[in-house]
C-alpha cells in the first residue's frame, strides 16, 4: 500500500538538486571518514590522529578529485536505495520470524508508553477540574496558589499531548519506530476532515496545485530524506570505525561520534516527518478545490457534501473503478448565442 514515504515521489523538481543536497551531501561525509580512518593507519597498528589529518592535507589536487569521484559514485549507489532507507527506519522489516517478533515488540513498547502517557494527561485533567472547583470558593492566598497549581498542571498535561500528539490513535495502526508512527499519524489524518485520503489523491495534487506549494512540500520533503540519508551514512561510519577500531582498546570510544551523529539524524528525521505530514496538510486543504475543477467534478456546498463526494472520489483514485459510484460533474458551458463552438 503507498504511504507517506513515497507519495510524493513523483513531485519533486529538480533532480539534480536532490540528488546534490540527500545524496553527494552524506555520501561526501562517508568518505571523508573513510579516509580518515584509513589514513589513521588503525587497519595495520595503532591509531594516529596527526597521520589522519595529513591524510586530508597532503591530499593534492588529484586525491581531491579522487574524493569528489569516489563521494559521487557512493551518492549514485545510495540513491536507488533511498525509498528502502525510509521504509526500514519506519519498520517495514520484512515477514521473516525474527523480523516480525522484533517489530511486535517494538509496537508493544510504543503502544504502552503513549497509552501510559494519555491516561497521565486524562488524570491532570481530572486534577485541573477538581482545582477550578475549589477555586470557585477560594479567595486571597489560597486563590492564587491553586491558579499557579493549576497554570502547572496545564503545562504538564500540553506537554504530555504533544509528546503523543503524532501517535496514531488505536493500537492496530502503531508501528515500530518513532520515524513510521509519525509518518503513519499523517497518513491517516491529512484531509480526514474533508473526507480525502492523502495517499492517494496528493499525486493528483501535485499536477494542479502551485509552484509556491509544491516547494514547500518538496522541501519538507527533502529534509526528511536528508534526516534518513545522515542517519544511515553516519550508522555505516560507526561499523566502519568498529571494524577499525576494534582491536585498540580505548580508541573504540571514537565510534561514540558517527553514533551519535546518527541518532541527531534520526532525532532529526523524526521532526522533518513531521513537518512533512503537515506541509501535505497545507497542500491538501488549499488546493482540493483545483483538483475538483480538474476532474470537472461539481463544487461541493458544504463540508458535509463534500465528504459524501470525496468518499466516492477516494475510492476511484484508490482503485480506478467508477462501478457504483455516483460522482457528478460540471455542466457544459453554454456557448455564446449566435456562436459556434471550436
Amino acid at each position: 500500500m503507498a504511504d507517506l514515504s513515497q507519495i510524493a515521489s513523483s513531485t519533486r523538481d529538480s533532480i539534480g538538486r536532490y540528488f546534490s543536497l540527500v545524496s553527494a551531501l552524506p555520501s561526501a561525509v562517508l568518505v571523508a571518514w573513510t579516509v580518515l580512518l584509513v589514513g589513521s593507519g588503525a587497519w595495520t597498528g595503532t591509531p594516529d590522529i596527526a597521520a589522519a589529518l595529513r591524510a586530508f592535507t597532503e591530499i593534492g589536487i588529484g586525491g581531491a578529485a579522487g574524493l569528489v569521484l569516489a563521494s559521487i559514485a557512493v551518492g549514485v549507489v545510495l540513491h536507488p536505495m533511498q525509498f528502502a532507507f525510509v521504509q526500514f527506519l519506519e519498520g517495514y522489516w520484512g515477514a521473516s520470524p525474527v523480523a516480525r517478533q522484533a517489530r511486535f515488540l517494538r509496537i508493544a513498547a510504543h503502544w504502552r508508553r503513549v497509552h501510559g502517557l494519555r491516561a497521565e494527561a486524562t488524570s491532570i485533567g481530572i486534577r485541573i477540574d477538581d482545582l477550578k472547583a475549589r477555586q470557585s470558593a477560594a479567595t486571597g492566598v489560597e486563590y492564587q496558589q491553586l491558579m499557579a497549581e493549576i497554570a502547572e498542571l496545564r503545562s504538564a498535561q500540553r506537554e504530555l499531548v504533544r509528546l503523543t500528539s503524532t501517535y496514531p490513535d488505536t493500537l492496530d495502526a502503531f508501528m515500530p519506530t518513532r520515524l513510521g508512527n509519525v509518518l503513519r499519524h499523517y497518513e491517516w489524518t491529512v484531509g480526514e476532515g474533508y473526507g480525502i485520503a492523502a495517499i492517494y489523491a496528493v499525486p493528483y495534487l501535485a499536477r494542479v496545485s502551485g509552484s509556491g506549494d509544491m516547494e514547500y512540500v518538496n522541501d519538507q520533503r527533502s529534509q526528511l530524506d536528508l534526516s534518513v540519508r545522515m542517519t544511515v551514512v553516519s550508522f555505516l561510519a560507526s561499523a566502519f570505525a568498529v571494524l577499525f577500531l576494534a582491536r585498540h582498546g580505548l580508541w573504540l570510544l571514537i565510534v561514540l561520534v558517527p553514533y551519535a551523529a546518527s541518532y541527531l539524524s534520526y532525532r532529526g528525521a523524526v521532526v522533518a516527518a513531521a513537518e512533512y505530514g503537515r506541509a501535505l496538510g497545507v497542500l491538501v486543504t488549499l488546493n482540493r478545490f483545483a483538483l475538483y475543477q480538474r476532474l470537472e467534478l461539481n463544487r461541493p456546498q458544504d463540508t458535509a457534501a463534500e465528504r459524501l463526494q470525496n468518499a466516492d472520489l477516494t475510492h476511484f483514485l484508490r482503485h480506478g473503478d467508477t462501478t457504483g459510484l455516483s460522482l457528478s460533474y460540471r455542466p457544459q458551458a453554454e456557448p455564446p448565442a449566435g456562436g459556434t463552438t471550436a
